[in-house]
């Protein structure tokens, strides 16, 4: 079974908001990385995976991704942890194939 990043409903936007305190807006490069604690190259290799929320163009170099999917991605536990543990899960795999 893979794990795919899916987009929050508006309604799960909205809560998700609500609870931050935030309107939803557009976050740059630095301010995702304090929000996901990821690293732009492991971004972006979670991105090409379907994993991470994807960034939106804004011109020739920047890129911005909306603050919700970051959110929703960070409060969703299922995919946090495949996120967050793929060596792990990959272990767990291989010893269930034995």
């Amino acid at each position: 079974m893979t794990i795919q990043y899916t987009r929050p409903t508006p309604e799960q936007r909205q809560e998700l908001l609500k609870v931050a305190g935030e309107s939803d807006r557009l976050v740059r490069e630095n301010e995702r990385k304090q929000i996901t604690t990821l690293s732009r190259s492991r971004t972006w290799e979670l991105e090409r995976l379907g994993l991470h929320p994807v960034r939106t163009k804004l011109g020739v170099n920047s890129v911005a991704w909306l603050l919700s999917d970051l959110l929703w991605f960070i409060y969703h536990p299922t995919l946090t942890q495949a996120v967050s543990s793929p060596r792990t899960n990959s272990k767990a795999q291989l010893g269930a194939q034995k």
